[in-house]
């Protein structure tokens, strides 16, 4: 007994290490993110450009992310992100020497090709360490709200140090990741096989693998909004609602506030998994949010939209990472495919919407997507029909 309730405090401490390693990550990664394309648009980038930036970053993530998960099935968690670490340390230093659209994209292929090593091994290390298998909600909930605020806080950094000098907030994301490496190495692993008495059981459900597929295509479908928001936003806040680089970053530091509250509420209430009715209200209020955006004639107005996509984000993908996770095996693959539906749509998001922005005006790229997340909202209720 005694054991047992010294292994969970350790496993509990290195939850808590790997919590705050991805909340310095995603400051990191919320920095740069918004720094890109701030800076194509200093560069006199077009819409079209601004989304094959998007595009260039995750494209090698969603390409790479399921070959790297099930790498640190076999390598450990701990090589590949102490790898991915410090890779970007160098690619975030030397960004700042880009001088043209093209060479900025560049290094944002290479800055989604080292994430790729970080995210699925992070957040199958957090499967490998939850205490018991009922634990699995609240594990993932908190991991999910520690790098939820890491992006929000490095949303709102990168603006104002944007503002300060274009290069400030590339450095100071190359010195966070050297940081995490550091943190890391000192933080324990566990093996991935679980005592008989702590096996998963809700993966045994006969629905589990329609709640799973239901999740990641809704993941997805919801980031791929997500891509819009991250790199043609910017775009249209300047140009038709005259927002400053901070005030951009303070309106998109709002959804991620929105989205890490929903990842606090999720690992206080552990009955929400299999529940239908969260799934069948995500999409269409996605659709709302996105109308809203669409059509708002003043910037205080697009504040409920982007409250609401936050929500929906956070619910989305928290749901898809638990249903990923509650697997007896296999997990870094499946947190691999995980991640690789989440990037997949960023990146989709990205590049389609630059073409439909330069094509119909900055506005239309929000409408295509509220019809795209309804048709996926018809998909989800085919798929959970019955349930």
């Amino acid at each position: 007994m005694s054991q047992t309730v010294v292994k969970s405090h350790s496993e509990q401490h290195a939850l808590r290490r790997l919590g705050i390693a991805a909340f310095l990550m995603d400051t990191g990664l919320g920095m740069v993110s918004l720094a890109l394309p701030l800076w194509a648009l200093h560069l006199s980038a077009s819409s079209s450009q601004l989304g094959l930036l998007g595009a260039a970053m995750r494209l090698p993530n969603m390409l790479l992310a399921l070959t790297f998960g099930r790498l640190s099935d076999t390598l450990g968690r701990k090589v590949p992100t102490i790898a991915s670490c410090l890779l970007l340390s160098v690619i975030y230093a030397i960004t700042p020497m880009a001088g043209s659209v093209m060479t900025l994209a560049l290094f944002a292929a290479l800055t989604g090709a080292s994430v790729a090593l970080f995210w699925p091994s992070m957040q199958a290390w957090v499967g490998d360490l939850r205490p018991s298998s009922r634990s699995l909600g609240a594990s993932t909930s908190s991991f999910n709200a520690s790098w939820s605020a890491g992006s929000m806080m490095g949303n709102l950094l990168a603006g104002a140090l944007f503002q300060a000098h274009i290069g400030l907030p590339f450095w100071s994301s190359s010195l966070l990741v050297l940081v995490i490496a550091a943190f890391l190495i000192r933080t324990p692993t566990a093996a991935p096989a679980r005592p008989q008495e702590d096996a998963v059981v809700d993966s045994t459900r006969p629905d589990h693998d329609f709640f799973l597929r239901a999740a990641w295509i809704g993941n997805f479908s919801i980031y791929f909004t997500f891509g819009i928001i991250m790199n043609l936003f910017p775009e249209l806040g300047h140009a038709e609602f005259h927002l400053s680089p901070f005030s951009i970053g303070a309106l998109i530091m709002l959804m991620g506030l929105a989205r890490t509250i929903v990842f606090w509420y999720m690992g206080k209430w552990v009955d929400w998994p299999y529940q239908t009715r969260f799934i069948f209200q995500s999409l269409p209020a996605t659709a709302l949010a996105l109308i809203i955006i669409a059509l708002a004639p003043a910037a205080w107005l697009l504040i409920p939209g982007f409250v609401i996509l936050g929500i929906v984000l956070g619910f989305s993908f928290n749901s898809s990472l638990f249903y990923s996770l509650n697997a007896p095996e296999n997990v870094g693959a499946k947190a691999g495919k995980h991640e690789t539906m989440a990037v997949g749509g960023i990146m989709t998001g990205s590049l389609l919407g630059g073409i439909l922005a330069d094509a119909f005006g900055l506005r239309s790229p929000y409408l295509f997507a509220a019809l795209f997340v309804s048709l996926v909202s018809l998909r989800q209720r085919q798929i959970l029909k019955g349930l």
